[in-house]
C-alpha cells in the first residue's frame, strides 16, 4: 500500500538522522523516546504561485540557507488511472521517462545530470506520478532544462520499453519471495475489493504482461498535460526567476483537456473476513487487519492521527507495549493511517511465530477496543500530541521534503495554510475527539484480515475469528475478490 502522505521517493527519510537515532536508542533501551522539542517560531511562508499560459501551476518556495534547488513535478495521475486489466501502466511510464528523450539517449541524459552533480528520478503512486531532481543553485537552469526535456519529449524507444517491462515483471516475481510484500499487496486487494486503491502500483504479472508500448504512450498523451500538473521549486532561487525559467522551459508543453479520474468510494468490510495466504514453508506469519479509512482532507484526520500514535504509531505505543514488550509475541507491530485523495485505510501490521498468530491478533484487538472505548490516559494523549507537533518541523527541514509537503496540500485539497496550522491542530485534539474518531474509524468487529503463513497450521485457529478463505500466493495477488464475499 501506498505511503500515507503522497509519494516521496524511495530514499526519503521521515525524520532527520539525528532524531531517528535518538528514537532508536530510546526504543532499544525500552524507554519512552525523548519528546521532540517544537521548533521555535515554526512558520513556512506561502509559496509564490504562478499559473502559466498553458495551465501549468508553478509553486516557488525560497530558501537561501543552502545553495541547492529542489524540483518536484507532480502529475495528478497515478495507478488509479491505469486501464483495467493493465495495472502497472503508470509505473512503467514513470520508469520509461528516465530512458531517454527525443534528443538525448538515456545514458546521455544522465551524463549531463551527473556532470553538474545533480539528481533526477521518477516514481508513480496511487494518486499521482512524480518527477523530481536536485541541483546546485548555480546549475538551476540546467535542472529546468533537463527536467522539461524529460517530461515534454520522452522517446519511449521500443527497445527501452521491452527492457523496462522485463525488469518490472522480474521485480514482481522476486516480490513473491518476500512475505511482507506479499502480505501488503494481498491485504490491499482483499480490503479494497477491486477498487483502484487495491491495485499494486507496479501491477501484477498478468496485468504487466498485457501492457503494450501503445498503452504507455496513450497514458502519457491522455494524462501528462500542463493543466494536470504542478511544479514545486524549493531552495536558493528567487521566485520571480524560477517562474520565468519555468515559463521558458515548459512553454512548449501544449495545453489539452484531461479526462477526470472518478473514483467511487470503496465499500467497507462488514463482519470479519479472513484471507489466509498459504506459504507452507513459513516459520512465522505476516498479519494485517483493518478496514476502509478516510481521505486526507477528512475532519477526523487529526483526532485519528493522534489516536493512532497512542495505539500503534510509535515506539512506546500500546500495541508495542502489550504485544511486544509484555508478551514477546512479535518484534515489531504498528497501526497506520493511510489517507489518499478519495479514501484510505486504517490497519494494524505485524508478524509472529505461527503458534502465536491467534494470540497476537486477539491481544492487538484488545488495544483497539481500549482506544474505541475512550480509555485514554492524559499522559498518553499529551505525549502523542507533543511528539507529532514537535516532529513535524523536523520532517520539513530538507528542500525535497518541503517540496513534497507543498504538493500534498494541492493534491489532497487542503487548506492553503495547512502546513502552518498542523501543530496547532494536533495540539487542539482532545480525548473526546479521539474517542469519537476511533469509534467511527478504527475497526473492531468489521475487519478484513490477511495472514501469510502455513494454511495447514493456521486455518483452524483463524476460523475462531470468522470465515477463512485459503489461497496460494499467486492467486491471492492476482484476484481482487471482495473481502465481504462468501468464503470458500
Amino acid at each position: 500500500m501506498s505511503p500515507p502522505r503522497g509519494v516521496r521517493g524511495p530514499a526519503r527519510a521521515l525524520v532527520p538522522a539525528a532524531a531517528s537515532a535518538l528514537l532508536l536508542r530510546a526504543a532499544l533501551a525500552g524507554a519512552a523516546p525523548a519528546p521532540v522539542p517544537p521548533a521555535a517560531g515554526f512558520h513556512v511562508p506561502a509559496p509564490a504561485r504562478t499559473l502559466l499560459k498553458n495551465g501549468l501551476t508553478v509553486l516557488v518556495q525560497e530558501n537561501h540557507a543552502i545553495p541547492l534547488v529542489q524540483f518536484r513535478l507532480m502529475i495528478k495521475a497515478g495507478s488509479t488511472a491505469d486501464p483495467a486489466g493493465k495495472e502497472g501502466t503508470a509505473a512503467i511510464l514513470s520508469r520509461l521517462l528516465k530512458r531517454g528523450t527525443k534528443s538525448r539517449s538515456g545514458s546521455q541524459f544522465f551524463e549531463e545530470v551527473e556532470f553538474v552533480g545533480g539528481t533526477i528520478d521518477t516514481i508513480a503512486g496511487p494518486d499521482a506520478s512524480f518527477v523530481w531532481g536536485e541541483f546546485a543553485a548555480r546549475d538551476a537552469e540546467v535542472g529546468f532544462n533537463l527536467l522539461a526535456d524529460l517530461v515534454l519529449n520522452p522517446a519511449f524507444r521500443p527497445e527501452e520499453f521491452d527492457k523496462e517491462k522485463r525488469l518490472a515483471l522480474a521485480g514482481i516475481v522476486d516480490s513473491l519471495d518476500d512475505p511482507e510484500r506479499v502480505a501488503q499487496r494481498a491485504f490491499a486487494s482483499w480490503l479494497y475489493a477491486g477498487h483502484p486503491y487495491g491495485r499494486p502500483v507496479e501491477g501484477t504479472e498478468r496485468s504487466v504482461q498485457a501492457i503494450g508500448r501503445d498503452d504507455v504512450t496513450a497514458f502519457y498523451e491522455t494524462r501528462y498535460a500542463p493543466g494536470n500538473a504542478v511544479l514545486a521549486v524549493v531552495g536558493d532561487v528567487s521566485a520571480a526567476q524560477a517562474a520565468q525559467r519555468a515559463d521558458h522551459y515548459f512553454a512548449a508543453w501544449k495545453r489539452r483537456a484531461v479526462p477526470e479520474v472518478r473514483l467511487a468510494d470503496p465499500q467497507p468490510v462488514h463482519g470479519r473476513r479472513i484471507l489466509l495466504v498459504d506459504k507452507p514453508d513459513a516459520t512465522q506469519s505476516q498479519i494485517r487487519f483493518g478496514n476502509i479509512g478516510i481521505r486526507r482532507a477528512d475532519p477526523d484526520y487529526f483526532p485519528l492521527t493522534v489516536g493512532n500514535t497512542v495505539l500503534g504509531g510509535g515506539f512506546t505505543s500500546w500495541l508495542v507495549n502489550e504485544v511486544r514488550v509484555k508478551r514477546g509475541l512479535t518484534y515489531a507491530i504498528s497501526s497506520r493511517v493511510e489517507a489518499h485523495r478519495t479514501s484510505g485505510s486504517f490497519y494494524v501490521t505485524t508478524f509472529s511465530r505461527n503458534a502465536a498468530v491467534l494470540e497476537t491478533i486477539r491481544v492487538a484487538l484488545d488495544q483497539v477496543r481500549r482506544l474505541r472505548g475512550g480509555d485514554l490516559p492524559g499522559d498518553d494523549l499529551d505525549k502523542a500530541r507533543s511528539y507529532l507537533a514537535g516532529l513535524y518541523p523536523l520532517r520539513l527541514e530538507s528542500p525535497d521534503d518541503l517540496a513534497a509537503e507543498i504538493l500534498d496540500v494541492d493534491l489532497y485539497g487542503l487548506d492553503p495554510d495547512s502546513i502552518n496550522q498542523y501543530q496547532k491542530r494536533v495540539r487542539a485534539v482532545q480525548a473526546d475527539a479521539v474517542k469519537r474518531a476511533a469509534a467511527r474509524r478504527v475497526p473492531l468487529d468489521d475487519l478484513a484480515i490477511v495472514v501469510v503463513g502455513p494454511a495447514e497450521t493456521l486455518k483452524k485457529d483463524l476460523e475462531t475469528l470468522g470465515p477463512v478463505t485459503v489461497r496460494p500466493i499467486q492467486s491471492a495477488l492476482e484476484t481482487a475478490e471482495p473481502a465481504g464475499a462468501p468464503a470458500h
